[in-house]
């Protein structure tokens, strides 16, 4: 016996101490769990958690989150079946069955520390979550009572399903990821609602220390060791059955976030939403308190402005030439590797065709150039860069990392087709929005948002040129003019007395057609006379109608409002020309719908705002008038897109400033496209030339998503007669150019058309292109 005692001296201490110490904790259970002073548990469900504040759009998907800690609170009955028994085997299988302590844990554990074995962690679920909410990490004595203690007490209050639920919304998951909600989204991409039993696993195993030794990108080995010892639990407590055991075990782990190499969507648009919710409701609740913020904007609709807007933009770019190389990062030159360098650009990139991306220059010769990107081979061929009119060699040199397009991939021989690209110098904005509400759809401030966070969307003031001039003309039809009201294209001068100038505007050519109709001097564009019209209605009045479409900007009575020389930004703009599509409506443009808070009551809540600003009579007519623009006009180019469509193009001076905006029943789109530093685009870059496309493209992708449903259809207040639409006066059989055209009572023409009439016409009865203005 004695020698017994002798040689199991050391394990008979061991039991002693441990029965002692849960003595001694059961005691200090009994006794302190009622003393004043003490923490005590009152309602865990009012204990506020950091949560993040998600921004979803029209269709209710999440876009965007601010935080500080990223948590998606989920309810308990989401939280799947196969995820709570994967936690349990991996942190407290006796989690039903005790009250609050795991006493085999326990003793595991404590066994471990004397013997300085590593036998696992002793905590149960409830003392994991008590630490969490009311002690500090850091281990004591006193704090490792103290979490005993408020296990206690939280078991006392709360069923085992309630504490499961506060627990997975709590737990910390790696990174700034809280909570098993925040956590499938991040590691798989999907709602916690929809995770497999490997998934299940791999979050319940990283908990101990998912940011060190079961960090999921740093160590995936640890972590799939990890996940299979749990799926391995899972199956011995009869939680899973062998073939599900054995077919978890082939499943991946995640290799990067589900989020990661993703392009961000709409970066301009939540950055302006922040900031009016930093600004509205303090940072506090912005970052930790898990509002729901559901957008105007959708996705899709998004996505093609995005698309369209940057592919306008290198279009354009291209047409201004190449840039010297010397603005290249060379890798010889900084002495690095051109055969093994990684470029920062490549990890999480998407090798396929479209993507742009940069590429290291192995090898220049003259039909081709050898490229590297990632783990591709690339070539460029010589055609692949003739948009710059220079032969390869002098465009680049080895070890010059410069843009590509990938044209073409063959994932087999791991090879790439390239075009040279170039980072583009112009800048763009687009704005799309909803007729009827005033729903921003889509908005895009610039080329891109890590470059530059200016949003010339609703920021930029910027002169308008002719995309101003249906103001001008609808304060015309109201006071007296019709479409087919003859206005002279003529030379012209005017004393402005109110700057004390002689103004002779120029049309864009400096050429003069003579007499036309309205609506051919809109069509066309024709400066000349949109300056008569303003004479004649005076610059005061044309003032008072930008005012009525909601215009604010400074604006100022001079004879150069004609030609749009003030600046006014594009959602101005687009606001403005929702009165043609809304027959005389105009909408005020907003993006958030609802918001909501943690507990699902509505914050804040916004509905449409539309106000007559016009007749409707007068905007139909304007409507008609700018469809023809489209049809006859500048903005030729919209004219194969299958809906009634409307627009204006407009460019300034030394072609600075190039704008489209177009409307269907539906939807105003604006663009704007031009140099930060008011400088030229180039000769000829017109408003139909460049900004017209980007809204073309993007209206193609739109309405074959959404085809247009929707007629402008005359109200009963407009008479359409048939007129000669050059002379402008009532058709007869002689007539080469019969046109219905829309009238306001009384403005109708009442004499025929004769050859005298057409004589007067320059090019009546010629076939050569007629000169616009932009």
């Amino acid at each position: 016996m004695r020698n017994f005692f002798r040689k199991n001296l050391k394990v008979l201490l061991i039991a002693v101490s441990m029965l002692a110490t849960i003595l001694l904790g059961i005691l200090l259970g009994l006794v302190l769990v009622y003393q004043k002073g003490f923490p005590q548990i009152k309602n865990l469900e009012d204990i506020k958690p950091v949560v993040m504040t998600t921004l979803y759009d029209d269709q209710n998907a999440a876009i965007k989150d601010f935080a500080i800690e990223k948590r998606i609170i989920v309810k308990g009955g989401d939280i799947p079946v196969i995820l709570k028994q994967a936690i349990i085997a991996a942190e407290d299988n006796q989690f039903y069955s005790h009250w609050g302590i795991n006493i085999r844990g326990f003793v595991r554990a404590v066994g471990g520390v004397l013997l300085r074995k590593k036998w696992g962690g002793g905590s149960s679920i409830t003392q994991q979550l008590a630490r969490g909410l009311f002690l500090t990490p850091e281990f004591s004595l006193s704090r490792k009572l103290s979490e005993m203690l408020l296990a206690i007490q939280i078991e006392k209050k709360y069923t085992k399903d309630q504490i499961m639920t506060f627990y997975c919304n709590k737990i910390f998951l790696g990174g700034s990821i809280y909570g098993v909600g925040a956590a499938a989204r991040h590691y798989f991409g999907k709602s916690i609602r929809d995770i497999n039993t490997a998934e299940a696993a791999m979050i319940a195993g990283i908990v101990p220390n998912p940011n060190g030794l079961y960090a999921v990108f740093k160590r995936p080995q640890n972590v799939l060791k990890r996940r299979n010892y749990v799926l391995l639990k899972m199956m011995l407590l009869k939680q899973i059955g062998i073939k599900e055991y054995q077919d978890a075990l082939r499943v991946k782990l995640p290799e990067k976030p589900a989020d990661a190499g993703a392009e961000s969507l709409a970066d301009y648009f939540t950055e302006d939403t922040r900031k009016y919710l930093e600004a509205k409701y303090g940072d506090n609740l912005l970052y930790k308190g898990g509002l729901k913020v559901f957008t105007t904007l959708n996705g899709e609709t998004q996505k093609w402005a995005e698309d369209a807007l940057r592919e306008g933009l290198r279009t354009l770019d291209k047409r201004r030439g190449w840039r010297r190389r010397e603005k290249l990062f060379n890798l010889l030159e900084n002495k690095l590797d051109i055969a093994g360098y990684a470029l920062p650009a490549w990890e999480n990139a998407r090798i396929e065709a479209g993507q742009i991306i940069e590429g290291v220059v192995l090898a220049v010769g003259k039909a081709k150039a050898d490229v590297r990107i990632a783990r591709y081979s690339g070539e460029l061929p010589a055609a692949g860069a003739k948009w710059t009119n220079l032969p390869l060699s002098r465009l680049l040199k080895a070890g010059d990392v410069a843009l590509f397009r990938i044209e073409a991939v063959d994932a087999g021989k791991r090879s790439l087709r390239l075009a040279l690209e170039q980072e583009p110098e112009v800048e763009g904005a687009l704005l799309a929005v909803d007729n009827q509400t005033g729903e921003i759809k889509a908005m895009v401030g610039g080329y891109e948002f890590q470059k530059s966070k200016f949003n010339r969307a609703i920021q930029a003031l910027r002169q308008t040129g002719s995309t101003f001039k249906p103001i001008i003309y609808t304060a015309a039809l109201e006071n007296g003019f019709s479409p087919a009201t003859i206005i002279q294209d003529e030379p012209y001068s005017y004393y402005d007395e109110s700057i004390q100038q002689l103004w002779e505007p120029q049309n864009h050519k400096g050429d003069f057609l003579g007499p036309l109709t309205m609506r051919r001097g809109l069509e066309l564009s024709r400066n000349l006379v949109t300056a008569r019209i303003l004479e004649a209605i005076t610059p005061e009045v044309g003032v008072r109608y930008a005012r009525k479409f909601g215009i604010t900007s400074d604006l100022k009575p001079y004879m150069s409002l004609s030609l749009g020389a003030f600046e006014v930004t594009l959602k101005e703009m687009v606001e403005a020309f929702t009165v043609f599509a809304n027959y005389g409506v105009r909408v005020n443009s907003y993006f958030i719908r609802n918001i909501r808070d943690l507990n699902n009551n509505i914050v804040e809540e916004n509905f449409p705002e539309r106000k007559q600003v016009i007749e409707k009579e007068t905007a139909f007519i304007m409507n008609y008038l700018l469809q023809g623009v489209v049809r006859s006009g500048t903005g030729w180019r919209a004219r194969a897109l299958p809906a009634p469509v409307g627009g204006k193009t407009g460019t300034t001076n030394d072609f600075t400033d190039a704008w489209f905006i177009g409307f269907t029943p539906s939807l105003t789109v604006g663009v704007w496209v031009g140099l930060d530093q008011k400088k030229t685009l180039g000769e000829e870059q017109t408003g139909s030339e460049t900004a017209s496309p980007i809204f073309v493209k993007f209206m193609e992708q739109y309405l074959a998503k959404y085809p247009e449903t929707g007629k402008f259809r005359p109200p009963s207040g407009v008479y359409m007669i048939e007129i000669d639409k050059y002379t402008g006066r009532l058709v007869t059989p002689d007539c080469l150019y019969p046109f219905s055209e829309a009238f306001l009572p009384g403005t109708e023409p009442l004499e025929f058309c004769n050859e005298e009439e057409h004589e007067k016409i320059y090019n009546y009865y010629k076939t050569e292109e007629e000169s616009s203005d932009d």
